[in-house]
């Protein structure tokens, strides 16, 4: 019975004739069909198999292999198929019957060799572009999408780019060519490379919300900044004129009171053989739609023009003639007034160590000028300058530039004067206009009109001004000129300028206060000429105005004159009386520093000392000053610590590797006061914390430590012998327990060495309290003061066996955020009766060392200093006090 109702079931007819049993084998069949059909498939999609073919492995998989898609500190592998072939089963059929066409040239052997591949490598690069740009880079998007992106962790340049791409309608492959295989988008024609590139309206998307929220937050931070800096400003203001009323003035030592300027760091970098019409070629500069569009410089580069300058003085890019040793960046602090009738501005940065120009007699360019400062002013009636600041003086076809022709000389000009400039090179054109100079009626009226480049530039040689301007040639002479004064002091360069804001001369910006301007720098120092200088992006200088990058305040000057030319070294200044609106010092006439602070991931004391982690461990033993290596490269070490790439096995995101420090110092026999100054840096939410603020309730701490020689390694490594493997959040940090800084001296021994697998450091090998206090009380401790921004309050102690944070006599302590920099003074005895309290003779020297934890950070994601020495009214120190 059962048999036959299992018959008659199988036998029943569904459709067009066909039984349940010819349905069900059929449908058994395509199962094993389709299984076999997705699993032949999806082998096709493996590593493995793209590379069974020698063509794959010996050309495009080995260049892979050096990218970021291929290894990275997350782990995350984006292997061929990923990007080349398509997640939706019909799009990824179509491609698999596209394949069928590279399995023709295989048989072919069209591309069997290097040789042949790279011949066709740009048709084949070209075939890929033009599909990923048609489905809006479907494949990237698959592991990047712009609703996923956090933009408070990108850097300004990747945030601003990423923004002008959804309101424009960009894609992807856009930007992002030649990030897997080998550069070939340089062999574009600057049309074809503008077509590739344009943006599609259809792709165009509103932000979302984290944009707009991000957007929302920056927007406010900006407008509580303006007014928090404004009420500062009328509070001081106020405070100047009730000191003014109350007391004589003060004596002029210089042409401003510089002490309640506000000051903001720019970082001028080496540009190599970087021009205007690189800038403006997409083949060579990623940068070139948005900028054409109306993007600045300033707005993607401002915050990485260290890593740029070093890429460049490196020999990396666009330059061909590196002179070994030549620092990539130089730090330089600026602040700029005005009192209605002139603009004052004063410069500061730290010397650089001599670096011989190969090929040079005696290795300087220009032996009788250890230094010339030049800037250059205009109004937006120059194309670009609103941009580009004085880049659109640079050309390709200047004397040193990669299209200079031959027998002719040079110099800079401005699009304004030729009749046409060749920016894309069609044909092989050289790049530049040198030969398509306008007529000289013709270059008059544009003149008469502005449009050209107010150029002041002072040597140091002799004290030279020179004021001219720059249009259809760099001319040196004919405007009004200007007063500097120079000086050398602590190991930097301070230069302070005074130009009346009128002038009826030719060449000649006028400014009102009123409106903004375009301004840059240049730099040539350690005896160079010509393009072998620094540069700056395009600023914007503004009079009492917060939205300009620099805001000449309002002040009075002092009547100082200009100085004499700048000798060797500078005398101490006289003795002054003390301005209003601040602590007792003339902070003008205070000693000035650089300080690179850099971000030191798991270095310790231990990593310092073993061979096989540091190279300079013999030497540092052997009495170096890590200041004697380092204190020139703290950027470049930064950044790799802060990059994961040294010592730092959990980086945050984004953090920024250095922070350059401006310190000033000064005495007046009972007090030592000291000023630092530094640009705030960019929010970078930590990773696992929650808020990504480690210390919310402190946006900044400083901290200071002061020892005496009698610190072993204080004197080569400052505040270095603190720090340990074994502290908290540390590589041998041993668990449950709560280990802080410590000295040597309280230990009975430090492992160092790692003997048999010895953990590093020694945190279970305390000394006996009466032995710790024989150290203690024989000054072998680490006297340490430290600012925490939140409430303003100010911590007092010392580290010995452990990180005291009270007992001290107190230091005074005054902050502020002005002009997108912090500004911190501090004022404390010289003298002191308290245990931990280093007393200050000003007849000696003592190790000092700072650290900055900025971004709300805590415990060791901080920036800390190499050593450097403290003394007074002594040349030879790092930080010299000078007593006022």
């Amino acid at each position: 019975m059962a048999g036959n109702i299992s018959t008659s079931l199988f036998s029943r007819k569904l459709f067009m004739g066909a039984t349940v049993g010819a349905a069900l084998f059929f449908m058994v069949l395509g199962v094993i069909f389709w299984g076999g059909f997705n699993t032949a498939m999806e082998v096709t999609n493996t590593l493995e198999f793209c590379i069974t073919c020698h063509e794959m492995e010996d050309n495009v998989y080995k260049e892979y292999k050096q990218t970021i898609h291929y290894n990275n500190r997350a782990g995350v592998r984006a292997t061929c198929s990923d990007c080349h072939v398509p997640r939706p089963w019909v799009h990824k059929v179509v491609r698999k019957i596209q394949a069928s066409n590279e399995v023709l040239h295989k048989i072919l052997g069209s591309i069997d060799t290097p040789e042949k591949f790279d011949a066709k490598r740009l048709k084949l690069a070209s075939n890929v572009w033009r599909t990923m740009k048609k489905t809006d880079s479907r494949e990237c998007r698959n592991c990047h999408d712009f609703k996923t992106m956090d933009p408070e962790r990108q850097k300004p340049r990747s945030r601003k780019q990423h923004m002008n791409a959804m309101e424009n309608g960009n894609t992807c492959i856009d930007c992002h060519k030649g990030i897997a295989h080998k550069k070939v988008h340089d062999q574009l024609s600057e049309e074809e490379m503008d077509k590739l590139v344009a943006p599609d309206p259809k792709l165009a998307i509103e932000l979302p919300e984290q944009w707009q929220a991000f957007l929302a937050k920056e927007a406010a931070e900006k407008e509580a900044k303006k007014a928090a800096a404004q009420a500062e400003r009328e509070a001081r203001a106020a405070a100047a004129a009730k000191s003014a009323a109350a007391a004589p003035a003060a004596a002029g030592g210089g042409m401003m009171d510089w002490g309640d300027v506000p000051s903001m760091t720019a970082t001028l970098f080496y540009p190599g053989q970087g021009s205007m019409e690189w800038v403006l070629r997409g083949k060579d500069h990623g940068g070139a739609r948005p900028f054409k569009a109306g993007d600045r410089c300033f707005d993607c580069h401002a915050q990485e023009a260290a890593d740029m300058g070093q890429k460049m003085v490196s020999g990396e890019k666009i330059e061909p003639n590196p002179i070994p040793g030549k620092r990539g960046h130089i730090p330089v602090t600026i602040q700029a007034a005005h009192d209605g009738d002139n603009l004052y501005m004063r410069f500061s940065w730290p010397e650089g160590e001599h670096s011989p120009a190969p090929g040079v007699d005696g290795g300087k360019m220009d032996p009788d000028n250890p230094m010339k400062l030049a800037l250059m002013l205009s109004t937006d009636e120059v194309e670009y300058a609103d941009r580009a600041g004085c880049w659109g003086t640079c050309h390709a076809d200047a004397n040193t530039m990669p299209f200079a022709p031959e027998g002719q000389n040079v110099t800079k000009y401005l699009k304004e004067s030729r009749t046409k400039i060749e920016t894309r090179g069609r044909g092989g054109k050289p790049l530049g206009g040198w030969d398509k100079r306008k007529a000289d009626d013709e270059i008059k009226a544009e003149l008469e009109a502005g449009r050209f480049m107010d150029l002041i530039r002072y040597k140091s040689g002799k004290g030279e001004v020179e004021d001219g301007y720059i249009l259809a040639d760099r001319v040196m002479e004919g405007g009004q000129g200007a007063e500097f004064s120079a000086r050398q002091e602590g190991g930097n360069w301070v230069v302070e300028m005074k130009r009346k804001l009128s002038s009826d001369k030719v060449g000649d910006v006028s400014l009102a206060t009123g409106q903004t301007y375009n301004i840059g720098f240049a730099i040539h120092d350690d005896y160079t000429s010509a393009r072998y200088h620094h540069v700056s992006v395009g600023y914007k200088l503004g009079f009492d105005n917060e939205e300009a990058e620099i805001n000449a305040v309002k002040r009075q000057a002092t009547g100082g004159g200009a100085a004499a030319p700048a000798a060797a070294k500078a005398a101490a200044p006289k003795a002054a009386a003390a301005p209003a609106g601040g602590m007792s010092v003339d902070w003008s006439r205070a000693s000035e520093m650089q300080a690179t602070l850099f971000y030191p991931g798991q270095g310790s004391m231990e990593w310092v000392l073993r061979g096989k982690d540091h190279g300079g461990a013999r030497p540092f033993k052997a009495g170096d000053r890590c200041f004697d290596c380092h204190a020139q490269e703290a950027a470049d070490m930064g950044q790799k610590m802060v990059s994961g790439e040294k010592i730092e096995p959990n980086p945050i995101p984004g953090k920024r590797g250095h922070i350059p420090v401006t310190i000033q110092a000064a005495h007046d026999g009972d007090n030592l006061y000291m000023r630092f100054s530094w640009p705030e840096g960019e929010h970078s939410p930590a990773p696992g914390v929650d808020g990504g603020k480690m210390d919310p309730d402190n946006p900044m701490k400083l901290a200071l430590m002061l020892s005496t020689d009698e610190v072993e390694y204080a004197d080569r490594a400052g505040c270095w012998g603190t720090c340990h493997a074994d502290a908290n959040t540390m590589p041998f940090a041993p668990e449950g327990q709560n280990v802080t800084k410590y000295l040597k001296e309280s230990r009975t021994k430090i492992e160092t060495r790692g003997r048999g697998g010895k953990p590093l450091g020694g945190w279970d090998k305390r000394k006996a309290d009466d032995e710790i206090k024989a150290e203690l009380e024989a000054g072998r401790f680490m006297d340490l003061i430290r600012y925490k921004s939140g409430k303003g309050e100010v911590e007092d102690g010392y580290i010995l066996a452990d990180r005291v944070m009270e007992g001290g006599q107190g230091a005074e302590f005054s902050a502020r955020q002005e002009g997108g920099n912090w500004v911190v003074e501090m004022k404390r005895k010289l003298s002191s009766d308290k245990v931990g309290d280093v007393s200050l003779a000003t007849g000696q020297t003592y190790n000092i060392g700072f650290a900055i934890h900025d971004d709300y950070t805590s415990a060791r994601y901080h920036h800390v200093s190499v050593g450097y020495k403290l003394g007074f009214d002594n040349e030879e120190a790092e930080i010299n006090a000078l007593k006022q």
